[in-house]
Formats: C-alpha cells, sequence, structure tokens
C-alpha cells in the first residue's frame, strides 16, 4: 500500500512557515515533483551517515514526512527501496523524539489533525512490524499483529543527541536531548510519567561570543539507565552537560560541570506554561506542580547546603518561565547538579540531602577535584551520587572506594553504597 498525501499531515509548502533551509529545499522538490536524484542528493546533504538530520529542527520532522509521502505518491514507480531505506532510518528517530500523543519535542504539545495517520502509513510501507506497534500503542485503530518494537533509546555517535527512553508506554517517562548547533543552549525535554515537566531550553549564562561544536562524551544504555554526557566551549568556559534517568525509579539528572568562570554560576531550564514552581518551606528543593490532580514532582539542588542559608551559598527558584539554579563557582572546575524525583509516594516522605567527604590516598579532596553526595527520603531509599570533576582517580567516600569519573548508587542500611550506574571513563 502506498503513502497517501490525503490526511498525511502535509504542510503548505509554500507557507512561510516552513523557515529551515533544508526543509525548503524538499519543499521545491514537492512543488516540482522533484526526481529520484535530486531527492538522493537532498537525503545525503540534510543527513549524516546515522541517518540523523544535520539542521533540521526536530518540530519540522513531522512536516518532512508528510512532503516524502507526497514524492512518493507523485514519483510513482520511480521511487526505489533505497528511498524508503532513508526514510526508515528517519522514521524511528521521529518516533523517538515524539510524545506519546503524536507532538513532537521540544515544540507545543498537542497532535495536529492527521499526525497519527501519516504515521501509520509509513509504518505499513517500511519494512519494520514493529513501528506499527508502537502507534497502535499511541493511536489505537483496528487490532495488528503484534511484533517486537524497536529499541526506544537512542543516541548519536557525532552528535550531541539523544533520546534517553526505555519503553514506548503513553505514561512514559524520557529525557529528550539535541544539541547538535554551536550554542549555549541544549534543547532538552523531561517526561515524567507522560507529563513534560521541564523543558525546551537549558541554558548556562556566559559571556557572549563563539561556542564550539558540542560533541558527545558517554552515551550509556542499559538496564540501570540512559545516560548522555557531551562538551562544549564558550569564551573562557568549557561546559561538560549531563542528562540521566534511571529506569524504573523516576529518578533523573540533569547537571553542568563548569570548569572555568568566578562568582555566581548561573544555569537556567525553560518551564511549560502549565508548570509552577513551589519552593519548599523546609530546604532548598522545589516542586513542579501542574495542578491539584497531579501529584508534583522535585527537584532538589543537591550541591547547594540543604538549610535555607544566606543566598550566597546558592538559590533554586521559579522566575518567569524558567528554573534558575544559582550556585557559587568554587575553584577550577565546579559541579552544578539537579536531581528529579517524580514519584509520589517517596516525594511526601520527609526529604534529606548532604555533600559527603572524599577522599585520596587519606587527604580530603576539594571540591573542583571529586565531590559526592548523598540524599534520602524517610528512612526507606537512600542515594549516593558521586563526580570525579579532576582525572578519575582511587577515591573514598562513606568507605566505598571507586575509580569511577561518575557514579550513582544506593546506600543500604548496612551502610554499603549498591553501585546502580558506573562511568570510568
Amino acid at each position: 500500500m502506498g503513502v497517501q498525501e490525503a490526511g498525511s499531515g502535509q504542510v503548505d509548502c509554500t507557507s512561510s512557515s516552513v523557515v529551515d533551509q533544508g526543509l525548503s529545499h524538499l519543499a521545491r522538490l514537492v512543488l516540482r515533483e522533484g526526481d529520484v536524484g535530486r531527492l538522493r542528493a537532498w537525503f545525503t546533504r540534510e543527513f549524516d551517515d546515522e541517518g540523523v538530520p544535520r539542521r533540521l529542527p526536530v518540530g519540522s520532522w513531522i512536516s518532512c514526512l508528510g512532503q516524502l509521502a507526497h514524492l512518493r505518491v507523485a514519483l510513482g514507480a520511480s521511487w526505489t527501496d533505497d528511498l524508503d531505506a532513508f526514510v526508515e532510518r528517519f522514521f524511528i528517530l521521529v518516533l523517538r523524539f515524539m510524545r506519546p500523543d503524536g507532538s513532537m519535542v521540544f515544540s507545543e504539545p498537542g497532535c495536529e489533525e492527521g499526525r497519527g495517520e501519516l504515521m501509520s502509513r509509513w509504518a505499513e510501507v517500511l519494512s519494520q512490524p514493529g513501528f506499527q506497534t508502537v502507534l497502535n500503542w499511541w493511536f489505537p485503530r483496528k487490532p495488528v499483529d503484534y511484533a517486537s518494537p524497536p529499541l526506544p533509546a537512542w543516541s548519536g555517535a557525532r552528535a550531541a543527541m539523544a533520546s534517553l527512553r526505555a519503553d514506548w508506554l503513553k505514561t512514559g517517562s524520557f529525557i529528550s536531548v539535541d544539541h547538535r548547533q554551536p550554542s549555549l543552549t541544549s534543547n532538552v525535554e523531561w517526561i515524567g510519567q507522560g507529563k513534560t515537566w521541564l523543558g525546551p531550553t537549558w541554558t548556562f549564562e556566559a559571556t557572549a561570543g563563539k561556542v564550539s561544536q558540542p560533541r558527545p562524551i558517554t552515551a550509556i544504555t542499559n538496564s540501570a539507565g540512559d545516560y548522555l554526557e557531551w562538551s562544549f566551549r564558550a569564551p573562557g568556559l568549557t561546559l561538560a552537560r549531563t542528562a540521566l534517568i534511571l529506569r524504573g525509579r523516576r529518578l533523573a539528572l540533569l547537571a553542568d560541570q563548569v570548569e572555568g568562570g568566578s562568582g555566581m554560576g548561573e544555569t537556567r531550564i525553560a518551564l511549560p506554561g502549565n508548570v509552577e514552581v513551589l519552593p519548599a518551606v523546609e530546604n532548598r528543593s522545589v516542586s513542579l506542580s501542574q495542578g491539584p490532580r497531579i501529584a508534583p514532582a522535585r527537584v532538589i539542588p543537591l550541591a547547594i547546603p540543604k538549610a535555607i542559608e544566606s543566598e550566597q551559598t546558592g538559590t533554586l527558584s521559579g522566575e518567569g518561565s524558567e528554573l534558575v539554579l544559582r550556585q557559587p563557582i568554587k575553584g577550577r572546575r565546579t559541579w552544578f547538579p539537579l536531581l528529579l524525583s517524580w514519584e509520589p509516594a517517596r516525594n511526601r516522605k520527609t526529604l534529606n540531602w548532604q555533600k559527603l567527604t572524599v577522599t585520596e590516598q587519606s587527604r580530603i579532596c576539594a571540591e573542583q577535584t571529586a565531590v559526592a553526595f548523598r540524599v534520602g527520603w524517610g528512612r526507606d531509599e537512600s542515594l549516593v551520587v558521586y563526580r570525579s570533576l579532576e582525572r578519575p582517580a582511587t577515591r573514598s567516600f562513606l568507605g566505598y572506594r571507586t575509580d569511577a569519573r561518575f557514579l550513582v548508587g544506593l546506600f543500604s542500611r548496612a551502610g554499603n553504597v549498591e553501585p546502580l550506574l558506573k562511568i570510568k571513563s
């Protein structure tokens, strides 16, 4: 069955909304109904060897699929299997960066009419039967034969881009990252239990100037969690940015490691319009609220003392449409970690966190060398987070020795650290 133009969610190719240069080139091919050679050249120019768009914004990917659907019909027998292979690599990326309601991350929520139909039509002609399984979960229609869905988690080998995602559930939790272009701002979106809590932008305040191309450092997906770390340089600063989601625990981490700078550092993450920031009375954490019928999420600034002291020790607050973390820069390197929790039962318990002493060869490490934190909810759950800011070496905290660069684990009642995710280099 061919991909139908009607009901495909195709955009008007002459619309002023088609502002991206790459998408405009495709629009002109659609208007002329193109030819196979020009279309292959377009794919080669706009996509890298992994099938990742070099510059097309994520929000325009659906429009791109709609225009490709038009071309598939217009070219008829001239459309070849290798073009379907191009589309298939792109299609799975669209799924991974799509919310279960059919809207794309980093854009306004809500699915436009015809979007589910467009995706289903493409799934019918592409070779992976698991595409239809995922779409049937999101847009229930006629029964389809079950096929194993594609892996939801993905990260780019060359681009600082990832879908930190464990499942395809409508009520699933994931973090999407897109930092393909040189900028102090990443596109990031945190979805917990099917609801967007933070995003679509994450910025570190710094002096304006040329920013280097962001590069991925480490990407890991396993049974414990999904992790991405990437780095880039700005005038007087080098930043290493981390996004982590722990599978099955409704916990995540967003963090900046900053090398350089002085005074008070400031990182800003955008808030969706329906999210309100409510400061805690008893400590420096904040709750994110989406109204009385939805359990709030909590954000914990691990590197800021729990007790409410002078603002010189740091603050976490909502300012307009942003969540703003201010933290003093100490020494050559400073870590700005935010722990995210969206488990209602956990968030109702008493929250405590503290900075731990880290030692190396029996000497206490400076904060610019390594930091560790312990956070606990009541008496039932306690977590440790460790970060080596300098070259990893064998160090200790809470009697536990590690040579990791990053570690997150449980702290048992017996006083033992049980690693969940450990990154060595």
